[in-house]
């Protein structure tokens, strides 16, 4: 017959009444609590209407491509084409009802910023993961982190799951997911700028409409130290008094440090322990140069920062 209906799939759309929201997921056997339903969606080529069914039996009126369920029982569609030709039928949907109580996720918040050393008005990025640990699929999911106020929101990349934003006022970037099964991850990056110098602590916490076994694990706390140091990237080594040393202000704050410049080629034309701020190039043709700068905090920890420099003899 022509205009067959030539593929169904079926994409279970979960839509919890109270907080409205939904979630494409994989068929499969669904929990519910009490009072909340799910959304059905037929996705299938060339399809102009449908039949769906409970327990194999056609359910009165449901023939659009949604059907909301808050019923336990065996869902199930066909779908027709503009000529009335029918598919088979799809794949079983199994809903069950519980208690709400019942439905378990345990949640589980991850937080990490950069590795490297990041000093003053220096963007760095955060990475902030969210897993569902199980047993049941978590649904309502909302991740919350306040920015210190010696952070400044950058930029935030879209979440590989749900969407978030960022209220200016509180400082809080919030991300909502409708929903995760068991061990599903979803992640979400955001870049800050450091506004002042030291330690910067920051955390991200998860809750989620499920009951949650284990809280231990639904926030993350991220430690950063910000560096009080402000790189330059050209010197001026012409003999007129004026930005004619490499010099990094704040470097004598830190107890020790370590400095090594390097040509294009890998080689090092300067290297100094203890630097003082006292390099001019000498012996050295302008251009730009790489250098690796090390600082040693009051806790000890040695941060490493690298980049180039360039020097210009025939400026000012």
């Amino acid at each position: 017959m022509a205009n067959r209906v030539t593929s169904f799939v079926i994409i279970l759309l979960l839509h919890i009444a109270t907080a409205g929201f939904t979630q494409s997921v994989i068929p499969q056997t669904i929990k519910i609590g009490q009072g909340k339903t799910i959304k059905l969606r037929a996705n299938s080529t060339n399809a102009a209407s449908y039949q769906w069914l409970k327990d194999g039996t056609y359910i009165a009126n449901a023939t659009l491509r949604e059907y909301v369920v808050s019923e336990a029982g065996i869902y199930s569609v066909l779908s027709y084409s503009a000529l009335r030709c029918v598919s088979d039928i799809s794949n079983t949907v199994i809903v069950n009802v519980v208690p709400n109580g019942d439905l378990r996720a345990d949640m589980m918040m991850y937080k990490k910023s950069e590795v490297r050393a990041v000093s003053l008005n220096d963007p760095y990025e955060y990475l902030l993961q969210v897993t569902n640990n199980g047993p049941d699929r978590a649904s309502g999911i909302k991740v919350m982190d306040a920015l210190p106020e010696n952070l400044e929101l950058e930029s935030m990349q879209s979440p590989s799951l749900g969407y978030a934003n960022y209220n200016a006022g509180t400082r809080i970037v919030l991300w909502e997911i409708d929903g995760l099964e068991n061990t599903q991850k979803a992640s979400l990056r955001i870049k800050v700028k450091a506004l002042k110098a030291g330690a910067t602590r920051n955390t991200a916490s998860v809750t989620a409409n499920e009951t949650d076994p284990n809280m231990g694990n639904n926030a993350s706390l991220d430690e950063k130290t910000i560096i009080d140091l402000q790189i330059p990237s050209a010197f001026t080594p012409n003999g007129d008094g004026k930005n004619d040393y490499f010099t990094i202000p704040g470097l004598e704050s830190y107890q020790a440090n370590e400095l090594t410049v390097l040509n294009r080629w890998g080689g090092t034309v300067y290297e100094r322990k203890g630097y003082k701020n006292d390099w001019n190039g000498d012996g050295l043709n302008e251009g730009t140069y790489f250098y690796v700068l090390k600082v040693k905090t009051s806790d000890d920890k040695w941060h490493s920062y690298n980049g180039y420099i360039t020097l210009l003899r025939g400026r000012q």
